[in-house]
């Protein structure tokens, strides 16, 4: 849920891993396009569609895992993946929202009659010094992506139109070049 810099990253890990879905959720179509360039074997604009097609490949049960990586992270985000998992399910978080903010609306008893799970992560939850080889060798091997992220490059004095095309979502990943 969220197909920016992280989260294209996490469809990228997904299919590595060996889903058998790895589904995409973003409303702007630029980036549910790359994430089908990059591993995603389908793409929905929301969370809803992404979660009913999951219930239909799973006889019912919904996703095991949701990922949640969107920009400006609020609690109705996690319900909504809360909602898409099935039973032993775990919803993932990496996305920060305001700090004051507080609440999930998720029915706390799902937790246990469903052996639901919540968590965050830092940094993939890696261990850099042996992870971060292994992800190098990964590369250079061609099973994941890092060019093709680079969805366009700027020149310093091009700054502020990198940030607009972030916040426009023209943007997986702008990368700035000093010359």
């Amino acid at each position: 849920m969220g197909v920016g810099g992280i989260g294209i990253n996490a469809v990228q890990g997904a299919a590595h891993a060996g889903a058998s879905h790895v589904i995409a959720v973003d409303p702007i179509a630029f980036k549910r396009e790359k994430a089908m360039e990059l591993g995603a074997t389908h793409s929905y604009a929301s969370i809803e569609e992404a979660a009913e097609f999951g219930r239909s490949v799973t006889n019912g049960q919904g996703a095991d895992k949701a990922l949640v990586t969107v920009g400006v992270l609020k609690g109705e985000h996690v319900a909504q993946a809360f909602e898409a998992i099935g039973k032993g399910g775990r919803v993932v978080i990496t996305g920060l929202g305001d700090l004051t903010d507080v609440g999930i609306p998720i029915n706390p008893s799902m937790l246990a009659l469903f052996t639901k799970e919540i968590r965050g992560a830092l940094f993939g939850d890696q261990n850099p010094s042996a992870d971060m080889l292994k992800m190098l060798r990964l590369y250079q091997e061609g099973q994941i992506k890092l060019d093709e992220l680079i969805t366009k490059r700027y020149k310093l004095d091009d700054i502020n139109q990198g940030y607009e095309d972030l916040h426009a979502g023209k943007n997986l990943r702008g990368v700035i070049i000093y010359d």
